[in-house]
């Protein structure tokens, strides 16, 4: 069996439905096992044959190998690296009602996977990450975002500050998650182009950064923590613009 990169596996039903179903051409191997025919797995094979992607039957041990783990549900699939979209495209034309994401250097897959889902579901035109100090979309984003990937256009960019700067110039402005804000995250207006900034798991959004930002806001909190996950933050942004438009 040949070697494969770990960051380019998916498993499971729902991870393999979706790429099958947004990103076929993504799919260079499935592996499945010996005999495992539920109704489920021959759709999902049958979509794969007619896409022509390469099925190979192997047994649990290989199978759990290839996963890392035993919780593949009989189905191990290895994708292409995720192909970055470009910067100056995403900005190229903005709408009235654009929404975009900028994440400060967060690390974590998990969150970077919830932030996927969470900008999905907000119908976010597009998401920025730092090229360095960041966590990277790999299988296990794939996995993790539960299919929202496919949906989400994220792009890498050398420099933050920069990209505001570009932002200001096409007309968006920059609403900032901060802890320390004095304004409430209702109190920001977001009508118009608006890009929502949240920050490092840690550090939260780097200093530069804020006093670029057209607006700082905060989420209070009432028990002992002193702010949210960076991905539930992120949500509770994003869903206050829907809420305003919608008004």
């Amino acid at each position: 069996m040949k070697q494969v990169e770990r960051e380019h596996i998916l498993y499971g039903f729902h991870s393999a439905e979706e790429a099958i179903r947004n990103e076929p051409r993504k799919i260079n191997q499935i592996w499945t096992l010996q005999g495992f025919r539920l109704p489920r797995l021959r759709k999902l094979l049958d979509e794969a044959h007619q896409h022509r992607i390469p099925i190979k039957i192997v047994d649990k041990t290989a199978l759990n190998r290839l996963a890392g783990n035993s919780h593949h549900q009989g189905l191990v699939l290895e994708v292409s690296p995720y192909r970055y979209y470009d910067a100056d495209a995403l900005l190229e034309t903005i709408a009235p009602d654009a929404l975009y994401c900028i994440l400060d250097e967060i690390q974590d897959a998990t969150n970077l996977a919830s932030l996927i889902r969470s900008m999905d579901g907000a119908g976010v035109t597009g998401a920025f990450i730092p090229e360095r100090r960041s966590a990277a979309v790999t299988g296990t984003t794939h996995r993790l975002s539960a299919g929202a990937l496919a949906h989400v256009k994220i792009a890498r960019v050398p420099n933050l500050a920069m990209l505001i700067d570009r932002m200001h110039e096409a007309g968006i402005r920059v609403i900032c998650a901060d802890a320390s804000a004095s304004r409430l995250w209702h109190e920001a207006d977001y009508q118009g182009p608006i890009a929502i900034l949240v920050g490092n798991e840690q550090k939260g959004v780097r200093r530069l950064l804020k006093e670029k930002s057209d607006e700082l806001v905060r989420i209070p909190m009432r028990g002992e923590l002193q702010s949210l996950n960076v991905s539930v933050a992120a949500a509770v942004l994003l869903y206050e613009a829907i809420r305003q438009r919608r008004e």
